[in-house]
Formats: C-alpha cells, sequence, structure tokens
C-alpha cells in the first residue's frame, strides 16, 4: 500500500469543484528532472512485479513561493526532487501523518534546504490502466477519492491529455466521478497521468477506482454515484485509527460495484523493469467472490508463488472482524468458503496468503449483502 504525507482537517478549504480541462491539443510537459535516485514505495508489503506500478517524480514549492491551490500550478512552478519514484498501486485512505518518502538506501527525501518533505508538494505519475484477467471487459466509470486535489487523464499517441476525472482544489476528501467512461478488453492498456497536489499537511488521501458502467448507462453520460461530489475526511475512512478504517459509506461504494485499482490494473509505461521489484515476488491476483447465500460467502484467487489461503470477513456495522482458519497447504490456486454468516448483512472480505520464505500478501477488500 502506498502512503504519503499531510492535509486539510474536515470541513477546511472550499467545497466547489475547480474545473481546470486540459486546453484541445494541449500536450504533457517532457520528463521533469534526470534522476539520480530511485524511491521505492516504502510501505509496501515488499513483493513489486517487474511490469507492473506507477512511476513518476515530486515536486515541492520552496518556502518563499505562493502556496498555490491547483495542480497546474504545483507543475508549472514546483522544484521537481531528483528522484524517480516508484509505486506498486496508489491507494491511499484518509490519514493523519508525518511520514516522508525515502530512496532504496534508506535516506529521506528533502527539499533544496534539507527539510523532509511533508507538505506543499504534487506527484506526477504515468501508468497504463488495464483489466485484471477476472474483470469483465466493457465500459467502466472513473473515480478520483483525493484530499487535496487530482487529476486523471488519458494521453494521446500525439502526448496530448484528455482529462478522465477532475477533482482540483483545495478540499477534504471528496469524490469526483468521470462524466464519461472508457471501454476496456483484455487487450487495452490506457496511458494514463495521474497528477496530485499536497496542500497544508494533518491529513491526506488518493484513491483511484472504477466500476463496471451500469446496465442501461450512456457511456458518454453516465450514471453517477450518490456519493459522486461528496466530501469529508471522515466520510470514506476513519483516520483516527491506524490504520485507517474504511466507514460504511466507503464499504456502500464497493457494494455497488466500486473497486479501488490495484497492482493488477497498473502497467508501467515505458521502462522494462521495475528496480524495486523483488526477486520471486509473491503476488495475489485475480480475487473473485464466487457466490453468497444467508449464511456463507466463496471466494477464490491466485498467486505467484505457492502460499497458504485464508480469508479475513468483517460485519461493516459492528466492525466485528473473523478470521477463517488458515489453509497451510502450500498452492498457487485458491478457494475458501466461510460459513457462520447473518442474512441480510453488509460484509467486506479480503484474502490473505504466505509463501513459503514468509512473504504476506493480501487482496483488496470486497464488499457483499447476505441475501434476506
Amino acid at each position: 500500500m502506498v502512503l504519503l504525507t499531510g492535509c486539510l482537517d474536515e470541513g477546511s478549504g472550499s467545497e466547489d469543484v475547480t474545473q481546470v480541462v486540459a486546453e484541445p491539443g494541449e500536450v504533457d510537459p517532457p520528463p521533469l528532472t534526470t534522476p539520480e535516485r530511485t524511491v521505492c514505495d516504502p510501505f509496501s508489503a515488499g513483493s513489486s512485479a517487474q511490469d507492473r506500478g506507477l512511476v513518476g517524480n515530486l515536486l515541492y514549492l520552496e518556502s518563499d513561493q505562493p502556496r498555490y491551490e491547483s495542480i497546474d500550478d504545483y507543475l508549472d512552478f514546483g522544484t521537481p526532487i531528483s528522484s524517480t519514484l516508484y509505486f506498486d498501486q496508489i491507494h491511499v485512505p484518509t490519514r493523519a501523518f508525518d511520514l516522508g518518502f525515502y530512496t532504496q538506501e534508506g535516506q529521506l527525501v528533502t527539499n533544496s534546504e534539507g527539510e523532509a518533505i511533508y507538505e506543499y508538494f504534487a506527484l506526477r505519475l504515468e501508468s497504463q490502466l488495464a483489466l485484471a484477467d477476472n474483470e469483465e471487459e466493457g465500459w467502466y466509470q472513473m473515480a478520483i477519492l483525493s484530499d487535496d486535489g487530482s487529476r486523471l487523464s488519458e494521453k494521446k499517441e500525439d502526448g496530448s491529455l484528455d482529462v478522465l476525472v477532475e477533482n482540483d482544489g483545495f478540499t477534504p476528501t471528496r469524490m469526483a466521478c468521470s462524466v464519461k467512461s472508457v471501454y476496456l478488453d483484455h487487450d487495452s492498456k490506457i496511458p494514463v497521468v495521474l497528477s496530485y497536489f499536497q496542500g497544508p499537511r494533518y491529513h491526506i488521501a488518493l484513491n483511484v477506482m472504477w466500476r463496471p458502467l451500469p446496465e442501461g448507462a450512456d457511456p458518454n453520460d453516465p450514471a453517477l454515484d450518490i456519493e459522486c461530489g461528496r466530501s469529508g475526511n471522515a466520510r470514506y475512512f476513519d483516520s483516527t485509527q491506524i490504520p485507517s478504517e474504511p466507514t460504511p459509506t466507503y464499504y456502500g461504494l464497493l457494494e455497488r460495484g466500486w473497486k479501488p485499482l490495484t497492482n493488477e490494473n497498473y502497467y508501467f509505461p515505458v521502462q522494462a523493469s521495475n528496480p524495486c521489484a523483488t526477486d520471486d515476488p509473491l503476488l495475489l491476483t485475480n480475487f473473485t467472490l464466487v457466490s453468497t447465500t444467508r449464511t456463507e460467502v466463496t471466494v477464490t484467487w491466485n498467486t505467484s508463488l505457492p502460499a497458504t489461503s485464508q480469508v479475513v470477513v468483517k460485519d461493516v456495522m459492528s466492525g466485528q472482524i473473523y478470521t477463517s482458519p488458515q489453509d497451510a497447504t502450500l498452492k498457487t490456486s485458491h478457494s475458501v468458503t466461510y460459513t457462520g454468516l447473518s442474512s441480510n448483512t453488509l460484509y467486506s472480505i479480503k484474502a490473505v496468503s504466505e509463501s513459503a520464505d514468509a512473504q504476506v500478501t493480501e487482496s483488496s477488500e470486497s464488499a457483499f449483502r447476505t441475501p434476506r
């Protein structure tokens, strides 16, 4: 999981969406700097694929610069660090902390004055979006939950950017949804640029999500979710918990088909290998909710190495957490049925696997409601 730094208390900043749209034919800027260092996500589980993830750079504001309130100003006037950043994925629940970025050598990334970069910075990341093997081909609606501003754009062959999701400006954690959909099949790799800026410290959030377009919806005028445009730093995640706990509102998004993009959905744009990748990483893929009844749920998944099988189930409203016994048989195809559920109840579920060399990996959470 990727962690960043900073941001606004709930209710701070403007609740209005600042619409900053790329002009027709606008071309994305060239790479920001010649990297001298590599910054790997220091908070991941330690398993990175060679070809999957996001790559980019970080820019920060000098102490004597204005405190800008838009992504474009940060990208235009920020000072880039001499490092290239690699991320497995982008899923940062709303949280409060003061951690920074670290190089492969364990050195804290600092600005020109030797200060750790916690606030007033921007990220510009590139990747290619793709379906996981178990995701259905079709039209997908995109969304971002972020605090502060963010933007997801498709990068065209001529280098111009077509904005998919606009969520710019100072804001508590806000959900912005795309007003058009993208079509994905299993051969698709859509080049994208994800831009983000962090204003004052205290809270931060950055989550890229999608969902299959609801049946009957127009791809160019998708039916918006009831959460689109809503905001609040306690609305989707409880940042008073460590780690932050998803709220029923967030689980409601999952129940309605939204999914945070995972490492399976990101492919590097150009480079052939990932310097942050580990040898023989344990990767979990194709996590699928197969069936539910009034009292049980069955899920399946795959791992890149033989590993154990276990699931963690949570009653969303009560917060009660249940863990299945670990199946210690090492295998790459996994299936677990968890019993003892209550009818008409909203649950979340995730898979956990551990390899013989003690690598541990888990899936993102899915949400489901048992029948009456």
